[in-house]
């Protein structure tokens, strides 16, 4: 895969972006979206194998820039991209990711699979929320629970997008581009082929067959999908709040302080030292986001790599305080910015909805992920509260 061309796309997408596309994706700019090797970067069905980590973060930084819910798009298409690689019946052409490249997914609450009696087939039904990409998208990956089991039997299910029922819009306040929505499915027949098992996605023992006849260097993620999901997520996160920073000090200069003798932010002694605070987190921020890609991408090249218990509930608990730092960033911008930042319409206020939004995805909140850390750092099993590492 040759990166400049995964480049010119980025910027020839940036350069067909409009305000109209904070809203819901238009026509114009999925018609190019879809066609794109921006969104499947992490594609391992390609001979040469997938592009790595490492790109996907720089790709969805960049997008960040301009709108993260366009990023945040990207974002889980690669990490569904990766997820298809473990559906074997999927990875010859299908018409369908022919057309449209774009793939969407979310883990949540998972639905329920019966096996109907005259037929034989699975029929998935269920609902899942947060759907981003949904309505752009070729295929939908979510969890669904095999009925009549002894013990659960929990099953990644590829579903075709049009056959999901849209049962509730998006309300967020931010990152409205991502019209991540709430589904439903209403007895969706599923073939076996479609159904993979969600412990040995987990494990990578599905896959694990894939490294066979692959060059030295030539990557397989498997075994680190949830890694993977967690990390595709920081690029628009941190887009955005670059994005934020660069107003603000490109305003510094325009707008006198109100209240006291400075004519201009720039002025203020304190105000440059906390820009500089601001500009030096932000780029701590980055560099963990480049080490957690980079710990997850030589582990997919070199299988010797086997990453501990620890180190996986390090990557995400990197990821949560990335997360949260570019809330408190965008938070103290604005607090340098004043009110004004948070006018309709004004740049800052729209980074500031996006990023409490994505900050807040389930995969980083409500303490999860620091309680899988210190649960692995005391010498017990994290999956006592989670299985997402």
């Amino acid at each position: 895969m040759k990166y400049s061309l995964v480049d010119a796309d980025v910027d020839r997408i940036i350069g067909l972006y409009s305000e109209a596309d904070r809203e819901e994706l238009s026509s114009e700019l999925l018609d190019v979206l879809r066609m794109s090797d921006v969104v499947k970067i992490l594609d391992e069905s390609r001979a040469a194998g997938p592009g790595s980590l490492r790109d996907v973060l720089r790709v969805c930084q960049k997008l960040g820039k301009t709108d993260a819910s366009l990023a945040w798009v990207v974002g889980v298409s690669n990490s569904a991209w990766s997820t298809r690689g473990c559906f074997h019946s999927l990875e010859s052409a299908d018409p369908a990711i022919e057309r449209n490249r774009i793939l969407a997914m979310v883990l949540g609450r998972p639905g329920s699979l019966k096996k109907d009696a005259s037929s034989g087939a699975y029929l998935l039904n269920g609902e899942w929320k947060y759907a981003s990409g949904w309505k752009y998208s070729s295929y939908f990956f979510c969890l669904a629970v095999v009925e009549g089991g002894a013990v659960p039997d929990i099953r990644m299910v590829a579903v075709p997008a049009g056959k999901l029922n849209l049962i509730g819009d998006w309300q967020a306040t931010g990152l409205r581009g991502t019209q991540s929505v709430t589904l439903r499915a209403v007895d969706v027949e599923i073939p076996d082929c479609n159904m993979e098992d969600y412990s040995r996605i987990l494990s990578g023992e599905n896959r694990a067959a894939n490294r066979s006849g692959r060059g030295e260097n030539q990557a397989s993620y498997s075994g680190l999908f949830t890694g993977v999901l967690m990390n595709c997520l920081m690029g628009s996160m941190l887009g955005a709040t670059e994005a934020a920073l660069e107003f603000v000090a490109a305003a510094a200069d325009k707008f006198p302080i109100v209240g006291s003798t400075y004519t201009s932010m720039s002025a203020s002694g304190a105000i440059r030292a906390e820009l500089g605070r601001l500009h030096s987190a932000l780029d701590l921020y980055k560099r963990a986001a480049e080490y957690n890609a980079d710990v997850i991408d030589k582990s997919a090249i070199d299988s010797s790599i086997a990453l501990t218990t620890q180190d996986r509930v390090d990557s995400r608990g990197r990821v949560t305080q990335v997360m949260r730092g570019c809330v408190d960033i965008v938070q103290d911008l604005l607090w340098i910015y004043g009110s004004s930042g948070l006018d309709k319409g004004c740049v800052l206020e729209r980074i500031w909805r996006d990023v409490n939004v994505g900050a807040r995805h389930g995969g980083f909140s409500k303490f999860v992920p620091e309680e899988a850390v210190g649960l692995a750092f005391i010498g017990r099993d994290p999956k006592e509260v989670t299985r997402m590492f």
